[in-house]
């Protein structure tokens, strides 16, 4: 009995301490030879380009090679490239002038009332062009970099409206905000209205009515102006800490898991003329390991 119970822990302990091994992928991919001029393939845009597959492979990943989706570009960083804003503002009613701010800073100690108006703002209104009427006015993509310290730095926008009783108070709306780390190749989006809308912080002294305040949506901000016997209204609104230079990793579109079977091809088309190192990554995994094999094929889209 002793003897048949270390055997079956022996057996055990051996199943147990094997390694859950994989092959590597047997996989490549081609495309119509007669696209080849030298060591590129050569499409003109709207064209579609047919991957084929030869092989088994367990998983396939593709970069399309277009910014954002390249495989060189996977893994996140941090880089500070030029970080602009841009939107657009219209002013409506009334004939008071001067009461639209638009400030930054790269620090604020709390995110309470009087850390807000004591911060060290930089006024960044004459860097672009503000509304003077009820038309939209594109501010420009006005260059932020100056105020930032370093890749790791952080970035508060706000927009400051003062509208003074005793005649009619303006009305601001301001729509298409973008906020962006432009770099070379690749652009990070860091903040617009519809990924932010529930981020907007707002401070004021004027909170009836609630239009007397700014009112951010996925579309815009606005704050409705008072008539002639409206109080004095100082409103504020400010964005979350905007992280400059995180740089996400450029992601892939997955093509294949183990559940599904063979594919034969794949057909993609390029939305734009230009050159581009699609990759393919195949792959077959357990928990124990992870083999691989990476295609890469250069196209060129003509317009």
């Amino acid at each position: 009995m002793k003897k048949s119970l270390l055997i079956l822990l022996s057996f055990f302990a051996v199943a147990c301490s094997k390694k859950l091994e994989v092959d590597t992928p047997d996989f490549n991919v081609t495309l119509d030879p007669a696209r080849l001029v030298a060591d590129t393939f050569t499409y003109r845009l709207g064209d579609t380009t047919r991957f084929k597959f030869m092989g088994t492979v367990g998983n396939i990943a593709f970069y399309s090679g277009e910014p954002g989706k390249s495989y060189e570009g996977r893994m996140s960083a941090t880089k500070l490239g030029r970080v602009t804003l841009s939107f657009s503002s219209k002013a409506q009613y009334g004939t008071q002038v001067n009461t639209l701010q638009v400030l930054a800073t790269n620090k604020l100690a709390g995110l309470d009332s009087a850390a807000v108006v004591n911060a060290a703002w930089t006024n960044i209104s004459n860097r672009g062009t503000l509304a003077t009427g009820a038309t939209d006015v594109p501010f420009g993509a006005a260059d932020l970099t100056d105020l930032l310290a370093n890749e790791n730095d952080s970035l508060f926008i706000a927009f400051k409206y003062s509208g003074v009783t005793g005649s009619t108070q303006r009305t601001w709306t301001i729509t298409q905000l973008a906020v962006n780390n432009v770099l070379p190749g690749k652009t990070v989006p860091l903040s617009s209205f519809s990924t932010d809308v529930a981020y907007w912080t707002r401070y004021g002294n004027v909170w009836n009515p609630a239009n007397g305040r700014w009112t951010p949506s996925a579309s815009d901000l606005k704050i409705t102006g008072g008539d002639a016997n409206a109080a004095t209204n100082t409103s504020w609104v400010v964005t979350k800490p905007l992280y400059a230079g995180r740089v996400p990793g450029d992601v892939s579109t997955g093509l294949k898991s183990i559940n599904e079977p063979d594919k034969e091809e794949y057909a993609y088309a390029y939305p734009a003329p230009g050159v581009y190192k699609a990759t393919f990554v195949a792959f077959n995994h357990t928990l124990d390991e992870e083999k691989r094999v990476i295609r890469e094929l250069i196209i060129k889209v003509t317009p």
